[in-house]
């Protein structure tokens, strides 16, 4: 199940960013603001739905997610606004929160795992199209069955965790998108230490 997981990461990569590439040739600039404020953008609130792999049972994943642009975007000079963020990465961070359970399986471990973190993500805008990656930490709130593989116990524990990630946006307007993203989060002192998750979703940015 594990290989599954991680073979859907690298489709999803293989797919997505050649995709976003062509798009973003005949693109409309999104990134245009004739007021020329900073504030044009400034947060997107995602949720998506995709697929977990704990103790080598896939699982559904949900998650939800608030960007927040770091800095005042990249361009200087000029009149009537222009392109944001294309001389370079622009910077997010992102509190997000997810959940998934299993119903138990081969092993009959029931339980679920919370979690609350915060990301930091580099944005790379092509046009209509942004790809996406980073790193962050956070909290997991996961029952004892889990973290032990051990369907007799009982109880939840806090343990610490960090991931990588990486993705793309797709744009539908200039502020709606769809998402995609594969990542893997390890956590601490658990059996499986190892959590890879692939997921799509919408972004919509205000």
């Amino acid at each position: 199940m594990r290989r599954f997981l991680l073979v859907s990461c690298v489709v999803l990569a293989a797919v997505l960013l050649p995709a976003g590439w062509a798009q973003a040739q005949s693109s409309d600039d999104r990134y245009a603001d004739d007021d020329g404020e900073d504030d044009f953008n400034r947060f997107a609130l995602g949720v998506g739905i995709g697929l977990v792999e704990p103790l080598d049972q896939v699982e559904p994943y949900f998650m939800a997610s608030l960007r927040i642009r770091a800095g005042r975007g990249g361009e200087e000079g000029g009149s009537g606004g222009g392109r944001r963020g294309d001389e370079g990465i622009t910077g997010w961070i992102e509190p997000e929160i997810g959940y998934w359970e299993t119903s138990g399986g081969d092993r009959g471990v029931k339980g679920s795992d919370l979690l609350a973190g915060i990301n930091l993500i580099g944005v790379v805008p092509l046009g209509s199209v942004d790809s996406f990656f980073g790193v962050g930490a956070g909290l997991h709130w996961l029952d004892t069955s889990l973290i032990e593989d051990d369907p007799s116990l009982t109880g939840t524990d806090t343990k610490f965790g960090a991931n990588a990630q990486f993705g793309i946006d797709l744009f539908m307007t200039d502020h709606v998108s769809a998402f995609g993203a594969g990542r893997f989060d390890l956590v601490q002192g658990s059996k499986d230490k190892v959590q890879t998750k692939v997921y799509l979703g919408i972004r919509g940015r205000f």
